[in-house]
């Protein structure tokens, strides 16, 4: 499970999730009318909580494609020479997105209180891999000027000119969209029959997963090798029901990270493969304004989708508990590493 924050390019960027549960009753009929009425009740049958989703998953193919159109779009121009961009992290504190392009890093303000760009672009052209790093370096850095920003349909596209101390001005072109920060950054290379997943989740790896379902029948594992987490919970589940539908066995290597939203997809394995050494962390999610998810009541609806998705992946009633233990294990800020007997006990390892 991750944060419940969400992005979306050009107006929204935080919202908290809402569902509704289902409920069930019973009666007992009343009694004949005798002197001595014997004390009769009609059994109770449990009954299966409503399945709550906040993508319905008549809805989710839809989402994937406007994804995917979305995701096309992104574009970086500099100078009149076009890269992809790809998310790197958000400062919420400082009203940042980082991202990544093909020489280095680009910064983006964003008013995430609002939920809107703001006219502030910065690039560092850097072959550093840290951005840290890539700050201390002034002469990486070219400055956005007279940057305005249009919207277009889904997209806001950024225009204006870029400065460098000695290199002078070039002009810059970005479009952006809430694909960029939806997508995650999983690459999966498949070799023989083992598919391995390396990076956070997101709608892109809904993506590539259904991709391997598809295309290589020869795959039955998925070896999940740094996955820390997801950007998007919203897709992340069904990328889980991907993954149990198509009964593939998950696994963790000794020297595999997997926490957060990368831990609900490998619950979502039909088999699991536990090595001694991985690492497996939980904790608990925090709605936009800041509320820590094991504080709700275990009846707030904005438990719902969770409690679904893992009722189908561990059942009715580990399911639930497995959740409901996150949540308590650490909070938002932190992570838990999940001890062997936690694993056995929530049948992580089978």
């Amino acid at each position: 499970m991750n944060t419940t924050y969400k992005l979306a390019l050009p107006l929204t960027v935080a919202f908290i999730l809402s569902a509704c549960g289902g409920s069930g009753s019973s009666t007992t009929p009343a009694p004949t009318a005798t002197v001595n009425p014997p004390t009769t009740t009609t059994p109770t049958t449990p009954t299966t909580p409503e399945a709550v989703h906040h993508i319905d998953p008549s809805d989710v193919a839809e989402y994937v494609e406007n994804f995917k159109l979305q995701y096309d779009a992104l574009d970086l121009q500099i100078d009149g020479v076009s890269y992809d961009l790809s998310f790197l992290e958000e400062k919420r504190k400082d009203n940042h997105i980082y991202a990544t392009y093909e020489k280095g890093f680009v910064i983006i303000g964003f008013n995430f209180k609002e939920g809107e760009p703001i006219s502030e672009l910065l690039v560092l052209e850097t072959e550093l891999d840290n951005v840290d790093e890539a700050f201390a370096d002034t002469n990486a850095y070219l400055v956005g000027n007279d940057i305005t920003i249009e919207f277009d349909d889904d997209n806001a596209i950024y225009s204006g000119t870029l400065s460098h101390l000695t290199k002078g001005s070039f002009p810059i072109r970005m479009v952006l969209n809430e694909s960029l920060t939806q997508a995650g950054s999983t690459q999966v290379n498949v070799d023989g029959t083992t598919a391995t997943i390396t990076g956070e989740a997101g709608t892109l790896t809904y993506v590539q997963i259904s991709d391997v379902i598809s295309n290589r029948p020869e795959v039955d594992t998925l070896l999940l090798q740094h996955v820390p987490g997801s950007v998007n919970d919203d897709i992340n589940m069904h990328t889980g029901r991907l993954i149990r539908n198509a009964q593939l066995t998950t696994k963790v290597a000794e020297n595999s990270v997997i926490s957060s939203g990368g831990v609900d997809l490998f619950a979502a394995g039909f088999n699991r493969i536990y090595t001694d050494g991985a690492f497996v962390g939980v904790h608990s999610w925090a709605t936009s304004d800041g509320v820590e998810a094991s504080k709700l009541d275990k009846n707030d609806a904005l438990h719902g989708a969770q409690l679904t998705y893992f009722r189908e992946m561990l059942g009715e009633s580990l399911g639930p508990e497995f959740y409901f233990f996150t949540l308590n294990a650490a909070p938002f800020e932190s992570i838990h590493q999940m001890t062997l007997a936690e694993l056995e006990k929530y049948l992580l390892i089978m």
